[in-house]
């Protein structure tokens, strides 16, 4: 940059705007840099992109008031981009805005056609040609509304000011949000970016972004990217060596962290005015570093590894899908390289620029899935995600239900466990649906829950399953007064009273039930089966009733909200009394615990709608 000029100035007029951040095309890889074709013995840099054309500055020799006297300003102009991102030769362009002050940094808004444009501001400007002579001389922004293939000049855009500058404007797509630079007095150094938000048509009040962006240094060149990337140059971040670029995310007046380049666009020397093109396929930016044309030069950056963040969502749910396996395949179907999704499905390709590559995506549970990247310049690549969606060869599901009335229970929580493992959690629809991926071969676990209700769950194996989907119906116990669940998974051994591993996993739910809610008291009952005398099953079911007591004691619940008894084979579910032959399986149905709740305060669905 030419600081030896622009030192004298209370605001150094050049546009530099950062492009970088994780993740991104130009972070990260590797990159050619050229220079540009465009360049002068003088000073140039790019400064915003409209249309198909790179706006950019460049300095002409102006005629002082004596004819031996010549002044340097900038003016704007207009260049054609070619595809490969490369400009025409100089002479091949078009001026913008010419006037007899100083032109910089601009920024076109392409959804209202306005563009605001860094000027000298007009009451310094008495002596014209020699602007920069000027030591006080201030800088404002002019704004002007697109008219056919010109520009009409609206007017001074505010904050204005004969004590500090306000310059160097970028604005966002919808052109309600304008981030800016000045030395107005309370920031943070020399230069500080602000924003302002327009309201009812009227620019709101600057607010600065904070130390966390803005240093003891120079914070210039802002570059607002549609992605919400904010780029800017500072000598205060400590970058490689002079003015360096940096960037971080700006959306709602909050910014992330700052970082940097970590390749060849930072330099020793200054560098600024990063310019992104279109799909990050180039961009621009200009230096003063060595084996230039001119002060400062446009160079174009070139990526020679394209980078894709890639994300790997299921057909059927809609969900991404980790640790799947996709091969980047070249044109002549040799495999380059292999990635991995993390656990959110997610992976970074980055893939060799001007290439055409088939992405071949693998996992246990899904069919093989083929997708080709372009990055040939006739590909329609971009700096965005892109979507890869697997076929699962099994899948999972299932309806949420009140038991009572077979009511759907929307939002109710799926968790599902995979060879003891949790696995994928899913929320049901409003009708009560919801669905998973599965894989083949594997045992699995699956609970449902909601508020208001006992959980419940099932098993199943995929072990030997062909390809296809399983339907489960989940029905919940709501968790009102006087409600009565049957547990009958509650078994017991003949004439056995302790809890069996298999009846645990049901009196946890039970005791997760009485912590979630202390303000349910419930009545437990066991029952035998007919073998035995009546007197031997009264006082078996008896002492089942106590273990299960004893059990949920142990679990933390107090013993007081349980009350307890036996009912021994009095009340038998089946046909199964005495002297009947019955199966040991159809013996067992009549083993059961049931519980009732005998007191609950929490509000019912038939509370809430009264």
């Amino acid at each position: 940059m030419k600081v030896k000029i622009l030192t004298s100035v209370a605001l150094m007029l050049f546009v530099v705007s950062t492009y970088a951040q994780t993740q991104k095309v130009f972070d990260g890889v590797k990159v050619s840099v050229k220079n540009a074709t465009i360049n002068t013995p003088s000073s140039d840099f790019a400064s915003a992109i409209d249309g198909g054309n790179l706006i950019y500055n460049s300095e002409v020799k102006v005629e002082g008031d004596k004819k031996s006297e010549a002044n340097l300003l900038y003016d704007v102009y207009s260049s054609a981009i070619q595809p490969d991102g490369t400009l025409p030769k100089r002479g091949e362009w078009t001026p913008v805005i010419t006037t007899r002050i100083q032109e910089g940094p601009m920024s076109i808004c392409q959804a209202t056609g306005e563009m605001y444009l860094t000027q000298s501001y007009e009451e310094e400007t008495d002596v014209q040609n020699i602007v920069f002579k000027k030591e006080n001389v201030r800088l404002a922004i002019t704004e002007f509304k697109r008219n056919g293939s010109g520009w009409t000049e609206v007017g001074q855009f505010p904050f204005a000011s004969k004590d500090y500058s306000v310059a160097h404007p970028t604005v966002n797509p919808s052109g309600d949000t304008l981030v800016f630079i000045s030395d107005m007095p309370g920031g943070f150094g020399g230069t500080d970016l602000y924003y302002t938000v327009r309201k009812n048509g009227e620019w709101q009040a600057p607010v600065n972004l904070g130390e966390g962006v803005n240093t003891a240094g120079k914070e210039m060149f802002p570059f607002w990217q549609a992605d919400g990337t904010l780029f800017f140059t500072s000598d205060g971040h400590g970058g490689k060596g002079g003015l360096d670029v940096f960037y971080t995310k700006f959306a709602g007046g909050k910014t992330s962290e700052v970082l940097t380049f970590d390749n060849d666009i930072n330099s020793q020397a200054d560098d600024f005015g990063f310019v992104p093109g279109p799909a990050e396929r180039y961009a621009y930016f200009s230096s003063n570093r060595g084996g230039g044309q001119g002060g400062d030069d446009i160079y174009i950056v070139l990526p020679d590894q394209y980078k894709i963040e890639l994300l790997v969502l299921s057909t059927f749910t809609g969900k991404p899908v980790p640790e799947v396996q996709v091969d980047a395949k070249n044109a002549k179907g040799k495999v380059v390289d292999s990635y991995m999704t993390d656990s959110v499905g997610r992976t970074t390709l980055k893939l060799e620029m001007g290439e055409r590559f088939n992405l071949l995506a693998t996992k246990l549970g899904y069919y093989d899935k083929e997708q080709e990247i372009n990055l040939t310049t006739e590909g329609e690549f971009a700096n965005r995600e892109e979507v890869l969606y697997l076929d699962p060869s099994h899948r999972l599901r299932g309806q949420v239900v009140n038991i009572l009335g077979d009511e759907p229970i929307p939002g109710s929580a799926i968790t599902i466990v995979r060879d003891g493992v949790v696995v994928d959690t899913a929320f049901t629809d409003s009708s009560g649906y919801f669905k998973a991926d599965i894989q083949p071969d594997r045992d699995y676990l699956v609970s449902a829950e909601a508020a208001n209700f006992l959980s419940t769950d099932i098993e199943f194996s995929t072990d030997g399953m062909e390809p296809g989907e399983l339907f489960y119906y989940f029905q919940l116990y709501p968790l009102d007064a006087g409600t009565r669940i049957g547990l009958n998974n509650i078994y017991y051994d003949y004439d056995k009273f302790n809890i069996r591993p298999d009846a645990a996993r049901v009196l946890d739910r039970i005791a997760q039930a009485l912590q979630t809610y202390p303000d349910i008291d419930i009545r437990l009952e066991a029952h035998t089966d007919s073998r035995g005398t009546d007197e031997y099953n009264q006082k078996l079911s008896e002492r089942r009733a106590k273990a299960t007591l004893e059990y949920l004691v142990r679990k933390g619940i107090d013993r007081n909200r349980i009350e307890t008894i036996g009912l021994g084979e009095s009340q038998l579910v089946n046909e199964c009394g005495d002297g009947v032959d019955c199966s040991e399986e159809k013996h067992q149905e009549n083993r059961r615990t049931v519980f009732e709740i005998m007191r609950s305060k929490k509000v019912t669905k038939k509370d809430q709608s009264e």
